[in-house]
C-alpha cells in the first residue's frame, strides 16, 4: 500500500515539540517501523497510516542542519561495514558507528572489507583492539568470497541494516551475499579516496537465509543521537564500565578528577589511549576544554559563515 500520514500525527509530533523544544525529526516514520493503517475508499493500493507503534531500537543521526534523522527502526543487528582500503579506514568513525550502537541497544558487527587490497595479519592486528573488546569482526572480500558465509551467518532470521560510509562496498557485500539482488555500485573517487553514494534511499530487503537487510546511504557524518547526557558518554565503552564505579565522584568525566579509575586504567594499559581519546573526542574534551555540544556549535559555525558568504 502506498500510504501517507493522518494529519493528527503530524499536528501532535508539532505539539510535542513546542512543549520540549526539541529538534524535529526529518521524517516521522522510518525503514522498519511498524504501523497501524487503514485503505482508502478510492483506491484499492493506497491507505493512510492511523498509528506508529512503539520502537524497539532505532538508528539514526544528528544532521549538520542539527535535525534528528532515523535512518532505519526496529533492528536486531547493525553491520558496520568498513575498507581495508579505499576509502582508508577511520577507527574514530568506527568509534562513532559502536557508541550510537551501545546507545540504541543494538548489536554491533564490525565487517572490514576489501581484504584483498590487503594482508590479511596486517588488518587483524589493527582491529585486535575491538576483538579484545569484545567486539565481533569479520573480514570480507567480495572478490574472493573470503567471510561472506560468516556474514550470511550473523544476519540469518535478524533485521539488520548495512552501514558505512559510501565507497567501503555496502552494496556489493549485499550482492554478493544474495545473488539477485542486483544492487547499483558505485567506485572510489580516487582523487579524494572517497566514495560516492549510490543508495539514496533505505528499503528493507527480505534475505533467502530468513530475515530482512536494510541497504543504507552512504554516511559521512554521524551526530550521535541517542546519548543521554545525564547517563554519559563513558558507559557507551564497554571497557570503561568495569572501572567507572571505582571513581571518587559519581559524575566523574574521566578528564582532570582526582582518584579518577578510568584514567588509572589508561595509564596501567588497560584502557587503550586511542579508545581513550575517542571517549574525549565524543564527550566534547579538546585539549583540556570542554565544549559543550561541539557538533551543535560547528553546525553554528557554518550557518554564521553562510549568512557572511550571503551578504
Amino acid at each position: 500500500y502506498h500510504c501517507s500520514l493522518r494529519h493528527h500525527i503530524i499536528e501532535a509530533e508539532k505539539r510535542r515539540l513546542d512543549e520540549t523544544k526539541e529538534m524535529p525529526f526529518v521524517d516521522l516514520v522510518a525503514a522498519g517501523d511498524r504501523v497501524l493503517v487503514s485503505q482508502s475508499t478510492s483506491t484499492r493500493d493506497s491507505g493512510y497510516i492511523e498509528e506508529i507503534l512503539p520502537r524497539k531500537t532505532q538508528f539514526g543521526r544528528v544532521r549538520m542542519d542539527e535535525w534528528r534523522q532515523v535512518i532505519v527502526a526496529n533492528l536486531d543487528l547493525l553491520l558496520i561495514i568498513f575498507a581495508a582500503r579505499q576509502p582508508v579506514l577511520k577507527l574514530r568513525m568506527l568509534d562513532r558507528f559502536l557508541v550510537t550502537a551501545e546507545a540504541s541497544g543494538l548489536l554491533p558487527v564490525i565487517c572490514i572489507n576489501k581484504m584483498d587490497l590487503v594482508k590479511f595479519e596486517d588488518s587483524r592486528a589493527q582491529m585486535a583492539l575491538y576483538e579484545q573488546i569484545g567486539y565481533k569482526v569479520l573480514y570480507t572480500s567480495v572478490v574472493t568470497g573470503a567471510g561472506v558465509p560468516e556474514m550470511r551467518e550473523v544476519m540469518k532470521d535478524k533485521i539488520s541494516a548495512i552501514v558505512g560510509s559510501s565507497g567501503v562496498g555496502k552494496s556489493s557485500l549485499l550482492n554478493e551475499l544474495q545473488p539477485g539482488l542486483r544492487l547499483r555500485v558505485g567506485n572510489v573517487d580516487e582523487r579524494m579516496h572517497k566514495g560516492q553514494h549510490t543508495t539514496t534511499e533505505v528499503t528493507l530487503l527480505p534475505l533467502n537465509c530468513g530475515g530482512f537487510v536494510a541497504d543504507t546511504p552512504g554516511v559521512r557524518t554521524l551526530g550521535l543521537l541517542e546519548i543521554d547526557d545525564e547517563q554519559g558518554m563513558d558507559i557507551h565503552f564497554p571497557e570503561m564500565r568495569p572501572y567507572i564505579p571505582e571513581c571518587k565522584f559519581a559524575a566523574c568525566a574521566h578528564q582532570h578528577e582526582p582518584r579518577c579509575a578510568v584514567k588509572y586504567a589508561v595509564e596501567c594499559g588497560e584502557i587503550t589511549k586511542l579508545r581513550y581519546e575517542s571517549y574525549l573526542r565524543l564527550s566534547g574534551f579538546r585539549e583540556g576544554r570542554y565544549e559543550r555540544n561541539p557538533e551543535k556549535k560547528q553546525s553554528k559555525q557554518t550557518e554564521n559563515r553562510r549568512k557572511g558568504e550571503n551578504r
